[in-house]
């Protein structure tokens, strides 16, 4: 019996189906896998699902706030100038909110 997939993000669909692995949402050029749809992926529909769970991104997106035009804007993605950690996406992934949880799902 064939692994189940659970989601279809290109990383994972040009191995089963053939194709490319770049994201085809948002025209950067960069791998559609899991780090780059949470944090940096600037496709109009995750930035609008960041803009609604942004109390899970807003001490990782703090330093951002220098580059808006005002100083609470919220900028809903990483752009490719920022690194992130392994350490830094682990704790992303184990905070203690079933608001995360729901952003995944809708995500996904």
């Amino acid at each position: 019996m064939p692994f189940a997939r659970l989601h279809h993000l290109r990383v994972e669909s040009c191995k089963w189906h053939g194709g490319s692995s770049i994201c085809d949402k948002c025209e950067c050029g960069e791998v559609q896998d899991e780090k780059h749809v949470l944090f940096f992926c600037k496709c109009a529909e995750v930035c609008e699902l960041r803009m609604r769970y942004r109390d899970l991104f807003e001490g990782m997106f703090k330093t951002l706030r220098a580059f808006a035009p005002s100083s609470s804007e919220f900028i809903p993605f990483l752009t490719c100038h920022h690194s992130i950690t392994n350490f830094e996406i682990n704790a992303f992934l184990n905070q203690d909110s079933y608001r995360l949880l729901k952003f995944v799902s809708d995500l996904l």
